[in-house]
Order: structure tokens, then C-alpha cells, then sequence
């Protein structure tokens, strides 16, 4: 065979086996975007899954904002009625106070009572107490 026919056929195969390469990479490109296109469309029927799962939790998030609120504000007003609770028990032990004063008083200047107190019993004045018409205490 001649040098000339060498060339052509080299260059025959050559073109053969460029021309299969740029026919598998265009196969190639050709799968890669329908591939592509599949997951796109894919993910566009999620879409409307996804927005309503943003919605469950944006409303979750809004019902625990709100709770906490609540719970704060409640926080708030057990606070303020305890200080006041606080304030009732302090003035109640004050009157507490003044009125076993009254008694003290009272059985000083009282001639039949023994001024002895551990002749008394160790007993403490009490305000006494008697059933009201609907059964609870009431004081005299």
C-alpha cells in the first residue's frame, strides 16, 4: 500500500473515532439534561409540600410565642400577688401583735386575772370564733 492511502485511512479513522466521541458526549449532554429536567420537576411538585410545611411551622412558632407571653404575663401577676400576700401577711402580723398587746394590757389592768403568766397556762389570747349562719368561722 502506498504512504497516500495510509494517510486517508488514518485520517478516515481518526474522523470515525471524533466523530463517535462527539456522538457519545452529545448522548451524554442530551441524558445529563433530562436527568436534569426530571429533578426539577421533581422538586417543583414538592414545592407546595414544602410551603405547607413552612406554614405548620411558622404556626407553631407563632402558638409558642403567644404561649410564652401568657406564661410570662402569668409570672408576672403571681410576682405581684405574692409581694402583696407579703404585705397582707406583715400588716396582719402587726395587728397580730397589737392585739395580743390589748390582751397583755388588759390583764394588767384586769383584778381577777393573775399577773403570774406561767400561772396561766401558757395559754394565748385568741379572738374567738363561731359558726357563721352558713357554717364557716366567723370572728367576734
Amino acid at each position: 500500500m502506498d504512504t497516500a492511502v495510509w494517510i486517508i485511512l488514518a485520517v478516515v479513522i481518526v474522523i470515525v473515532v471524533l466523530a463517535v466521541i462527539a456522538l457519545l458526549l452529545r448522548q451524554r449532554t442530551v441524558r445529563r439534561r433530562s436527568k436534569a429536567h426530571e429533578i426539577r420537576e421533581n422538586a417543583t411538585s414538592q414545592v407546595s409540600e414544602v410551603r405547607h410545611r413552612e406554614a405548620i411551622a411558622e404556626e407553631a412558632d407563632a402558638r409558642a410565642r403567644k404561649a410564652q407571653a401568657e406564661a410570662d404575663a402569668k409570672a408576672a401577676e403571681a410576682k405581684q400577688l405574692n409581694e402583696e400576700a407579703q404585705t397582707h401577711q406583715g400588716h396582719a402580723a402587726k395587728s397580730r401583735t397589737e392585739v395580743e398587746r390589748e390582751f397583755a394590757r388588759a390583764d394588767k389592768l384586769d383584778p381577777d386575772v393573775k399577773n403570774d403568766r406561767s400561772a396561766r397556762d401558757g395559754a394565748s389570747h385568741e379572738v374567738p370564733v363561731e359558726p357563721g349562719p352558713d357554717d364557716t368561722p366567723t370572728h367576734r
